[in-house]
């Protein structure tokens, strides 16, 4: 169940190895290298609240990608926990969106896959860290409106978007076997792009 919901994260990363030569794999090398040192430092969980959360209220009155769009550059200036918490939450806006919006929104494939394994290198290495920012994200979530569509006839919000509920619950239920299972894919992920780095330097 715990790696069920683990998985469900992010996409299946050596497919995407296989196929996708053109992905910044640096950007990637840099947030291992960046969470390690922060990890050993004991700063891995530190966050510019006021700054990200000003920033989530702006996007509330914008399309959704506006929330992708700035938790890719947070994430580029690396600045990993406002990444994913803006991340997150435009995950959740976005069901929001498409259930009760004017259209169908989905985020670049090239983006979105850049955040979605560039910020569970970073998640990963730290259990409680990932859950405080899950339930920051679910708390904003909760308790401000999505005010681009807020007013449209029929919106509310989803009660547990995303699996984030159900993977908050699992860390603190048993956060030693979720850490192991996070650290197994983190190392698998980290083996692979080293890989790809020294291949791309040897040719």
């Amino acid at each position: 169940m715990h790696k069920l919901l683990i998985t469900s994260f992010l996409l299946c990363f050596l497919h995407i190895f296989g196929q996708n030569e053109n992905m910044d794999f640096l950007l990637y090398k840099n947030v291992l290298e960046k969470s390690d040192s922060l990890f050993t430092i004991g700063k891995i969980s530190e966050i510019d609240s006021k700054m990200v959360m000003d920033l989530a209220k702006k996007s509330d009155h914008e399309y959704p990608l506006k929330y992708f769009e700035n938790s890719l550059q947070l994430f580029k200036d690396s600045k990993y926990n406002e990444s994913a918490f803006l991340y997150y939450l435009g995950k959740m806006r976005t069901t929001d969106f498409n259930n009760h919006g004017n259209g169908h929104f989905q985020p670049s494939t090239d983006d979105n896959v850049i955040l979605e394994e560039g910020l569970f290198i970073y998640m990963a290495l730290d259990a409680d860290n990932f859950m405080k920012v899950l339930k920051m994200a679910k708390d904003f979530y909760h308790t401000n409106d999505y005010l681009y569509i807020s007013k449209n006839k029929g919106y509310q919000k989803v009660k547990s978007p995303e699996m984030y509920s159900e993977l908050i619950t699992a860390i603190e239920n048993n956060k030693s076997k979720v850490q192991q299972e996070l650290s197994l894919q983190r190392d698998e992920m980290k083996k692979h792009i080293l890989e790809y780095l020294q291949y791309i330097k040897s040719n």
